[in-house]
């Protein structure tokens, strides 16, 4: 007999293609997270001073740009949806503007601007071509991520399936996340004939590689998902419905939760700073480029950048994959508020003890300190994938409330926000953190001058002053480890805070909405009857 499915209910098939979205979105996005900060300061050579200008100014038009796209998408009614239409739209020219984005142009020498000191900090070109192209990137980017999330409740309407649908799919497209972390740096080395001209084309190629397989990804997930919430055809009001949104306490406090949320893995931009400088002679690249020499027939000229992160990421990029994984499983013992305030604070606790250890126990500077810190970053990693799911997961469950109370569907809206004060919070601490690095006396092409040929460790103690041209090199490559380590702790602490606030009786409200939902299910079919009669 032929099995007769529910179709408002999704399956496997249903969850898998939903799955395929956050992996082209996290494909594309994380390729530019990863590298952007060292490619600003060390590979164009930007200071640190423009490079954060850049990276906290282009968030003012982020304040415009994701509400704007939230009410955009609000009032999208098409015939496959109102979220469903952009997962076709927006991807290719996502694609195009990311690969733009590390297009390697040669500025003239003469638009370098210079300090009063004399310092170079930078080329003007280089400076506002990375300006306005990010601007286009972040743009690009919002109008697919904002219906990807508003997605959610739409396509899986039952609490115990969207938790689970959520799961597995953050789980499979947090394969966006690990690859690109993972690749990028070996492939940017590759592409740009190694190390010493990578800056000609290796990231653009890169970049280019895996925007492409994103947008891909994205385009062939359309075909799987239906949205399957009624949407009535009355567009809603802009204003009407942000006011509705925030005045609602619980949407609040999960807005001050994502926000914090931006900070909790800002030290993953400081892992190509950390393998370059923080970890010379772990790995000993003459042998290893020689090695591939005689393999390949030609010297690719690999520098640590391109080899460790990757190492340091693999570790980390299981701990997210099975952390997602495992969401549904704590949800049968605790609730979702529960579970995130024990991650948060656990995990700021493990932080915290890898940054002792890397410091006083078993430096991160010697190969045991190295491995052991590699190792760690499984578990220090665990409550970021937790966290990615269960805040999708409790604003899904606040729309469906604010649904039930006022008849109208604001995901777009929420999610709007949530996206940009993430990206907001994401910012403002990446500056905070490359400023302190900076006045630390971080300087690229001095340390580059300094290591020229050492195959030593920079600094022979992690506790002992090694002072040079006036700067203290232990404090600043322990100021790296510590953005790495102890940030995400202050961000896991500060996203724990707010949940303490968090009031939501998910079984009172499930309930609730299932009659809710069916009371306007039969209106909807009695109103389309009498169409018909007429």
């Amino acid at each position: 007999m032929r099995r007769t499915v529910d179709p408002k209910t999704a399956g496997r098939r249903e969850i898998l293609a939903f799955s395929l979205l956050p992996l082209g979105i996290m494909t594309v996005d994380c390729t530019v997270y990863t590298v952007m900060d060292f490619y600003l300061t060390d590979v164009l050579k930007l200071s640190m001073g423009l490079a954060s200008f850049i990276l906290l100014g282009t968030k003012a038009w982020d304040a415009v740009n994701d509400p704007l796209i939230g009410q955009l998408v609000e009032r999208t009614r098409t015939k496959h949806g109102k979220c469903r239409p952009y997962l076709l739209r927006t991807p290719l020219p996502l694609a195009l503007i990311t690969a733009l984005l590390f297009l390697p142009i040669p500025f003239p020498d003469s638009w370098n601007i210079v300090s009063k000191s004399g310092a170079v900090l930078g080329n003007a070109g280089n400076f506002v071509y990375m300006l306005l192209l990010y601007m286009l990137y972040i743009t690009a980017y919002t109008a697919i991520e904002i219906p990807y999330q508003s997605l959610t409740p739409l396509v899986f309407p039952q609490k115990d399936r969207r938790v689970k649908a959520v799961s597995v799919s953050g789980t499979l497209g947090s394969l966006g996340t690990v690859l690109p972390s993972v690749l990028i740096w070996t492939l940017a080395g590759l592409f740009g004939n190694g190390a010493k001209d990578r800056t000609d084309r290796g990231y653009f190629f890169a970049a280019l590689t895996f925007s492409l397989m994103g947008a891909a990804v994205i385009m062939i997930s359309f075909f799987g998902i239906r949205e399957k919430v009624y949407i009535p055809p009355k567009k809603p009001d802009g204003r009407q419905s942000v006011r509705l949104v925030l005045k609602d306490k619980r949407i609040r406090v999960l807005l001050i939760c994502a926000f914090f949320c931006g900070a909790v893995n800002i030290g993953a931009i400081f892992l190509p700073y950390f393998a370059r400088w923080n970890c010379i002679g772990i790995l000993p690249m003459d042998k290893i480029n020689a090695f591939i020499a005689s393999v390949a027939g030609k010297d690719p000229q690999l520098d640590a950048v391109a080899i460790l992160p990757t190492v340091l990421s693999v570790m980390s990029g299981v701990s997210y994959m099975l952390s997602m994984l495992l969401v549904p499983v704590f949800l049968k013992k605790m609730s979702k508020k529960t579970l995130w305030i024990a991650m948060s604070f656990t995990g700021a606790a493990a932080n915290i003890l890898v940054f002792v250890t890397g410091v006083w126990l078993l430096p991160y500077n010697t190969v045991p300190g190295f491995l052991l810190y590699a190792g760690l970053r499984f578990f220090t990693n665990f409550p970021v994938g937790m966290s990615t799911i269960l805040i999708v997961s409790m604003l899904a469950d606040v729309t469906d409330s604010i649904e039930l109370e006022t008849g109208q569907r604001l995901e777009a809206t929420v999610y709007s926000f949530k996206g940009l004060l993430y990206k907001i919070a994401a910012a403002v601490f990446n500056v905070i953190t490359l400023q302190t690095v900076n006045a630390l006396g971080y300087n690229a092409e001095k340390m580059q001058a300094l290591t020229k040929g050492v195959t030593v460790p920079l600094i022979a103690s992690t506790t002992q002053a090694a002072v040079t041209d006036g700067v203290n090199y232990t404090l600043l490559l322990n100021g790296i480890f510590f953005m790495l380590t102890v940030m995400g702790s202050v961000g896991l602490i500060l996203q724990g805070i707010p949940m303490l606030f968090y009031r939501f009786d998910e079984e009172k409200m499930e309930a609730a909405l299932m009659e809710y939902r069916k009371k306007r299910e039969e209106e909807r079919e009695k109103e389309l009857r009498e169409a018909q009669q007429l």
